[in-house]
């Protein structure tokens, strides 16, 4: 009995989707094609009326403000270098010396002379604390300039990452190199004083 029931079922459900299809074919198929194909017309607007949007508008100056006399003073940290005693001056070297004619590519005798000296990155630590201090380093100026093996001699006060960050700068160092005879010379042992001061 209940086979028979859920077989009268499925034929009906079935019989009932299939009748819903089609009259919706129907509907579908049904409908006003002389519509579609005809031309839109373009129905105007009365209700909105073109304005001319500048009319109300109300022009405003601004003033330009005064330029200030002088630029305000902006705190920064400042890293000041202090050479020691045996670095040679920066001055421009005076006319005339030793010239000498060669295939090494120098013209003159002439000392080693800084031409770059990069500013090195203030401790953390130390800036937030107000901390002040100095690191020497000790570099060997190479044949082209550059410097090699930097050493810390001297830092203070120690613990606060000054002679790390003078290390660190003191291999971005850049020279004139020396030059006797027309060759071009390593120079051992060449100190440098790299002084940290907090901005006032």
């Amino acid at each position: 009995m209940v086979g028979y029931r859920v077989g009268v079922s499925a034929v009906l459900g079935v019989l009932v989707t299939l009748s819903l299809v089609f009259v919706m074919y129907k509907l579908i198929d049904s409908g006003n094609k002389d519509m579609d194909e005809q031309p839109a017309y373009k129905i105007p607007d009365f209700l909105h009326v073109e304005r001319d949007r500048t009319e109300n508008a109300k022009m405003t100056e601004v003033e330009k403000p005064d330029e200030p006399e002088e630029m305000p003073d902006i705190p920064e940290e400042q890293v000041e270098f202090e050479a020691p005693e045996n670095v040679v001056n920066m001055a421009a070297p005076k006319a005339g010396g030793n010239l000498s004619i060669g295939n090494s590519g120098f013209s003159r005798d002439s000392d080693y002379i800084p031409v770059y000296v990069p500013q090195p990155q203030y401790p953390r630590r130390a800036q937030t604390r107000g901390k002040e201090g100095y690191a020497v380093v000790q570099v060997i100026i190479t044949t082209v300039g550059g410097v090699r093996d930097p050493i810390l001699v001297e830092e203070w006060p120690e613990g606060w990452g000054f002679g790390r960050s003078a290390v660190k700068a003191a291999k971005k160092l850049k020279y004139n190199p020396r030059v006797v005879d027309g060759v071009a010379e390593e120079v051992p042992g060449v100190l440098y004083k790299f002084t940290f001061q907090m901005a006032k």
